[in-house]
């Protein structure tokens, strides 16, 4: 860099002034660039600092004012360089600024319109590399459930495309370690220098590739509890002046190519989580929709008995469960049954449980035989997953009051008795599916009397909050189904229940699933004096 036209003509005129007084203007190197003036043998140097420099200038002793004089021109000139260099700097800033502004706006609906992942990242790493300038740009594409990332995009030199199994720089599939794993968990982004003479890292990793630099940020989408991380976007090394990476002090990544790797991280973010999205919304909504498939389509149908039922999920996809099962003696099983948490996993086992108690239940002669199977064969599903899963069946014969009950762990059985119009709670003292590999379930037997009442439910009812979080809790549950059980159809009995739980949350949506059954046993001769 050197000194401009009118702060030259400036000291250029300090010679032509002042009898015996020189001026020179050195540069970073030391050796002087200009010299002004030939200067006089006995004399005195004073000094000014330049941005890039300083300035000295030979004054003759015997002028001792001139020497204060000469001093301030010299400060005055060296004052001119820095708001010349400092209006430089804020120029080339605004302008690279305008240039960003600009290539972001370019960016991003590119990203929006990119056909697959693959592209919308390379479009997305590219832009990245011509902003920061950097030896290498790349996104790595974040892999939970496998512990890895994979490379996706890397764009090194003239920024050419090299995707996973063609990159040669490096291992196609990384494990989540090192400057990698930092940058996978960072709020904002992650600098590290190579020490000098050493290298970052093991052949193979990205921080290896880097000579000077190596930064990152995480590519995220959503926010708070509901932050999701995508991957990683890593720049290494910035590109010098003269084409050099590494090495020179004036070409290094700093907190301008820190901002820009977050803006795009953030573009790449919001576009890829809102495919991701959109995706896991279409899968979610075909699973909702095999969910509410294989629930029955309508209430059992059994000589001496009124049945009805209700189920609403939480989510799009729920884990509770409930159904009418032919059992291998002729009875029919109903089943509730639920998943711990409400979501796809969730859903997924329990359509497992289903379809498995289904094809128990057909050559097995009672419930306490399915429960027993049914627990062995999913105990290692359940263990390895984390899940547990709670159940409860009564085996129905037409016409016969004799039921049996067999329960996994789930709530108590609510039996309203007509002859004392009261509610009984049957408890569950068994342990839960997944606990344990063979439990051996006891079964009971319940001898019911015509107009004699069931509920069965879920825990998404006896544990739903009002707005001062206190729960419906059992008793109350007990108290509204004893007001509704008599004389009323099975559906009376369960839509006000469902009314009342509506009304405790005042309308507002529950944040667990909530099922019911309800059976009516009218006796050998059903029908008779019940308002349907």
């Amino acid at each position: 860099m050197t000194i401009h036209q009118g702060s030259s003509e400036l000291l250029a005129a300090i010679p032509r002034l002042f009898e015996g007084v020189a001026v020179r203007v050195h540069g970073a190197g030391g050796d002087p660039d200009h010299t002004f003036g030939n200067g006089a043998g006995d004399s005195t140097e004073l000094r000014a600092e330049l941005p890039f420099g300083h300035l000295i200038a030979s004054v003759p002793n015997a002028e001792p004012a001139l020497r204060e004089l000469v001093h301030s021109l010299l400060t005055a000139v060296a004052e001119r360089e820095r708001l010349e260099s400092d209006m430089e700097s804020m120029n080339s800033s605004a302008l690279r600024l305008m240039e960003q502004v600009s290539m972001f706006g370019e960016t991003l609906p590119r990203l929006s319109a990119g056909g697959d992942d693959a592209e919308i990242a390379l479009l997305g790493v590219r832009a990245c590399h011509r902003a920061a300038e950097a030896q290498h740009v790349l996104y790595l594409g974040y892999h939970p459930t496998k512990g890895s990332c994979e490379v996706v995009v890397h764009c090194h030199g003239d920024g050419s495309r090299h995707r996973a199994k063609a990159a040669p720089l490096l291992d196609a599939v990384l494990p989540v370690e090192g400057f990698v794993a930092e940058v996978l968990e960072a709020e904002g982004v992650v600098l590290r220098d190579v020490p000098a003479g050493g290298r970052l890292g093991e052949p193979g990793a990205p921080e290896h590739l880097a000579q000077s630099q190596i930064l990152g940020v995480p590519v995220t989408y959503g926010a708070g509890d509901k932050r999701v991380t995508l991957g990683a976007l890593l720049l290494i090394d910035k590109i010098a002046t003269y084409g050099r990476a590494g090495g020179d002090e004036g070409a290094r990544l700093d907190n301008v190519e820190g901002q820009l790797a977050e803006s795009f991280a953030a573009m790449l973010g919001a576009v890829l989580g809102a495919r991701k999205t959109a995706e896991l919304g279409k899968e979610l909504s075909m699973a909702r929709t095999i969910q509410h498939q294989i629930l029955p389509e309508k209430p059992a149908v059994l000589s001496g008995f009124d049945i009805d039922a209700r189920y609403f999920a939480c989510g799009a996809v729920g884990g509770d469960y409930f159904d009418y099962v032919p059992l291998a003696d002729g009875r029919t099983l109903v089943v509730v049954a639920d998943v711990s948490g409400h979501n796809l996993a969730s859903g997924m086992i329990m359509v497992g449980a289903r379809s498995m108690l289904r094809t128990l239940a057909s050559v097995h002669h009672g419930p306490k035989a399915v429960f027993d199977a049914l627990a062995a064969r999913m105990y290692e599903d359940l263990t390895r997953t984390e899940r547990f899963l709670t159940a409860a069946a009564v085996a129905l014969r037409g016409s016969d009051g004799a039921v049996d009950y067999v329960s996994a762990g789930h709530n108590d059985l609510l039996v309203y008795r007509a002859a004392t119009d009261r509610v009984e709670a049957v408890a569950s003292e068994s342990t839960i599916l997944g606990f344990l590999p063979t439990p051996d379930y006891p079964a009971r037997t319940l001898q019911l009397q015509p107009g004699d009442c069931l509920l069965l439910y879920t825990d998404g009812i006896t544990e739903a909050m009002d707005e001062q979080g206190e729960m419906f809790g059992d008793d109350r549950l007990a108290a509204v189904f004893a007001q509704l059980a008599p004389n009323r159809a099975a559906k009376r009995i369960i839509d006000g229940v469902m009314q009342e739980l509506d009304r405790f949350r005042k309308g507002q949506v529950g944040t667990d699933d909530v099922t019911a059954v309800v059976i009516r046993y009218h006796g050998p001769t059903p029908g008779s004096g019940v308002d349907r």
